[in-house]
């Protein structure tokens, strides 16, 4: 069996892994020149740790990372508000939760699929069709090659190609925010070792983590309008400036990123179709349940996604049963997740001050650390099958 998957992003390469690891012949085609992100930190929680232990690359990325044995939760004061113990969920679901610098995860997964097979990871292929042929599926790309295949995968991000092919345009979801994130070198010290800080303000959240050796990765989300526009110094400038009173190093960690180096997008997300796919052809990740990041499960789902459909595709018969397997299998989790990080970035982004002091006060009870937990344990709960070949090449 041949599978071709167009993206190589977190999805696509988790999911050329996945597929040879069951025996089946898999290509990912990625339209960039190169596999590269730079400047962003992520986060992968127990269950994505446990689905890179199924692609055989749990060791690499945890010594890649930093363990997080611990979260808390701030108002710019100071002032906390609650924490997590995450060294609790790494004993009970029997794997540790992880923040990676981005680039270095693709760099994981983009090598081991290439050891599997050196085929596996093509760039500068831009996929602009595809259609069936000959009971399968012929893919066309921009430089007029063609590609036939026995299925057809779209791990292609949230403006996915494949999707909008399949089910036409949809507009996108803007959630009211937009998010700064950057990469710290050398303050460290300003974050105790295996803790995550979050802060909560006014139409405003920020989150640090450390990310490797001597780094901290850093988000800060603002309430704003759509597609609006950093100030004439520059976002470095703008997030000081909005940071003045806070009394938590977030400001520190800030200054200590080059200003060149600090991305800037408006929060979107997809909330997952009823319908994933069509015949031998389905989605994947972003490009079928992007989901916004505050719960930190984007790269998570992807890379269950991949596990599900190489454990559906090498055990089910015909392609098109496998692939509807994988799609029902996936669908209720998937839309728990968007929905639930929805929810919650609704709460934290609230601006109104009674709402925000109403938020506040409740955070700090008992009754809110344990709804916390349960969301949690939910989130990190997933049975993933192991990936034994089955079937053949």
């Amino acid at each position: 069996m041949k599978a071709l998957i167009i993206g190589g992003g977190i999805g696509g390469l988790s999911t050329a892994i996945a597929l040879q690891k069951v025996g089946i012949q898999a290509f990912a085609c990625e339209k960039a020149l190169q596999i590269t992100e730079v400047g962003a930190g992520l986060s992968l929680w127990s269950n994505a740790i446990i689905a890179a232990r199924r692609l055989g690359v749990e060791s690499k990325i945890v010594n890649a990372g930093s363990v997080i044995e611990k979260t808390q939760s701030a108002i710019p004061s100071g002032e906390l508000l609650n924490e997590t113990d995450f060294s609790a969920f790494a004993r009970k679901f029997g794997a540790p939760s992880v923040c990676v610098h981005r680039a270095e995860l693709q760099g994981i997964l983009r090598d081991t699929a290439l050891s599997l097979n050196p085929q596996a990871v093509q760039t500068n292929r831009k996929c602009i069709s595809f259609k069936e042929k000959n009971g399968g599926i012929q893919a066309a790309f921009d430089d007029g090659s063609h590609e036939e295949a026995d299925v057809l995968i779209g791990a292609d991000g949230i403006h996915s190609v494949v999707r909008e092919s399949l089910f036409g345009v949809r507009k996108q979801r803007y959630a009211g925010y937009f998010a700064w994130r950057g990469i710290a070198d050398g303050v460290s010290e300003l974050l105790p070792e295996g803790r995550a800080l979050f802060v909560v303000g006014r139409g405003i959240q920020a989150g640090c983590f450390h990310c490797g050796k001597k780094r901290i990765y850093w988000f800060i989300t603002c309430n704003a309008p759509e597609h609006s526009q950093p100030s004439p110094a520059g976002n470095k400038h703008d997030i000081l400036r909005m940071l003045d009173q806070w009394r938590t190093p977030v400001a520190q960690i800030v200054e200590a990123t080059d200003d060149h180096a600090i991305l800037r997008n408006d929060i979107i997300d997809s909330p997952p179709r009823a319908t994933w796919g069509r015949g031998r052809i389905t989605l994947l990740g972003d490009a079928i349940h992007a989901t916004t990041p505050n719960l930190g499960q984007g790269a998570c789902q992807a890379m269950e996604d991949a596990v599900f459909l190489a454990h559906s595709l090498s055990t089910i018969s015909p392609v098109e049963d496998a692939l509807r397997q994988y799609e029902s299998l996936r669908q209720e989790r998937t839309k728990f997740v968007v929905d639930q990080s929805w929810q919650l970035g609704k709460l934290l982004q609230l601006s109104n001050p009674l709402g925000v002091w109403l938020r506040d006060t409740l955070s700090r009870t008992k009754y809110a650390n344990a709804q916390t937990v349960n969301l949690f344990e939910r989130m990190l709960d997933v049975q993933l099958p192991t990936l034994e070949s089955s079937v053949t090449s």
